[in-house]
């Protein structure tokens, strides 16, 4: 009676059941199953945030800066007509396609709303719903398109002359980034200048 006792008493191990396999394989399969859909939605939302970092800079960025602009005085109205305008790429800014870019010209009377093409080759083509853009400075074969190192030259005839002590506001809209404002006010006299600087 003892020794069957004491047989029982060594004997403690205890065998594993196919059904413990089957519920081991499953949890390993579901952790692995479960790591890889946290892995992989990570990577999707780091790409979603860079990406929306991204756009959201260039939306709250401007790429573009006006260096000056230049009034021409109509000596028959006595009022400056149209507007030369330089412009080049801020630090870091891309490329700007100037047929998509869209130029206003308000004062205390009337807002024009301007845009070019490649057909407006010349001055002579510029009115109150077009403007004329070149380059006095390019990288390469001048266009259409401003690029790091060239500088941009707009010209624009508003409906209404700006006339002495008066102020007018030019804004470029580029298709992307933040518009540029430039706020433009007449001196008190012309002197004997046909052309004068508003800015800088």
């Amino acid at each position: 009676m003892n020794k069957q006792k004491n047989s029982i008493l060594i004997n403690d191990t205890a065998d594993v059941g196919i059904g413990t396999l089957i519920i081991f394989i499953a949890m390993v399969l579901v952790a692995a199953v479960a790591a890889a859909v946290l892995i992989q939605t990570s990577g999707i939302l780091q790409q979603k945030a860079q990406q929306t970092g991204k756009e959201a800079a260039t939306e709250v960025t401007s790429n573009l800066n006006i260096i000056s602009v230049i009034g021409n005085i109509n000596e028959t109205s006595d009022n400056i007509e149209n507007f030369t305008i330089a412009v080049q790429l801020s630090a870091g800014g891309q490329n700007i396609d100037f047929q998509s870019v869209i130029l206003k010209y308000i004062d205390s009377q009337t807002t024009d709303t301007m845009n070019t093409t490649s057909s407006i080759t010349n001055v002579s083509l510029v009115d109150t719903t077009t403007y004329f853009y070149t380059e006095n400075r390019s990288v390469g074969t001048a266009n259409q398109v401003l690029q790091v190192g060239e500088l941009g030259i707009l010209t624009l005839k508003p409906t209404n002359g700006l006339g002495l002590r008066e102020k007018g506001l030019i804004e470029i809209v580029p298709e992307t980034g933040t518009m540029v404002m430039k706020e433009v006010i007449a001196p008190s006299t012309w002197g004997t200048k046909k052309f004068i600087q508003l800015f800088p």
